[in-house]
């Protein structure tokens, strides 16, 4: 039968489309997903680097506000002072405990190896190591204390290398060594108080600790 013969044509009705095949259908299915894979992917790639535009201008004012950071003064003198209540301008310590006194002193590695050394009192110490940047990278107590003394050397792991080499050997070093992964950071002393009246005595014993270049 010829187009001419087509009843549909002579009513004005347009022929059927042929129906897809299989291989038409997966073909189509495919492209929308590729599509569909593209434009997550582009999408993907700019959220990233917004995250990393804001990442890096985020960078400077965090950075300033870790302890050590806002510390850094604290302690020069050789001695750990007060933070609690916070000098003037500067914050307080993350998570402040009102049942606690602490002190800090701030170290800088590059003149060499830094000891600190903390007398026990009848208040409960501890003396926690902050790498500047955050991070908590040594903790003791009271417990530990050998006649009445905390005492470690905080140092690099170069200046940890220097000291081994220079020990004697087949003998062992009685000091304790504190490796930092940073050059500069913290030593923090908090006293806890059993009484309100104990604040004095904890300022004094916080206050107390030393830290200075190691022999």
């Amino acid at each position: 039968m010829s187009a001419v013969d087509d009843p549909r044509l002579l009513d004005g009705e347009p022929p059927a489309k042929p129906a897809p095949t299989a291989a038409t259908g997966w073909l189509g299915w495919l492209d929308r997903g590729l599509r569909r894979l593209v434009l997550l992917t582009l999408m993907g790639l700019v959220l990233a680097g917004i995250v990393h535009i804001l990442a890096v201008l985020l960078i400077p004012p965090l950075a300033e506000r870790d302890a050590a950071s806002a510390y850094a003064a604290l302690g020069s003198g050789g001695h750990a002072e007060l933070v609690t209540p916070p000098p003037a301008g500067l914050p307080a310590l993350a998570e402040p405990d009102p049942s606690s006194v602490s002190a800090v002193c701030s170290y800088d590695l590059g003149a060499g190896p830094v000891r600190v050394v903390a007398q026990t009192g009848s208040l409960p110490l501890g003396l926690t190591l902050h790498r500047r940047g955050g991070g908590v990278a040594y903790a003791i107590t009271d417990r530990a204390a050998i006649r009445g003394v905390l005492e470690f050397v905080v140092m690099t792991q170069e200046q940890l290398d220097e000291r081994l080499a220079q020990d004697e050997e087949g003998e062992t070093s009685r000091e304790l060594r504190v490796v930092s992964s940073s050059p500069q950071g913290l030593i923090v002393a908090r006293v806890m108080l059993r009484r309100a009246v104990d604040r004095s005595e904890a300022e004094a014993l916080a206050t107390s600790v030393a830290c200075g270049a190691a022999d």
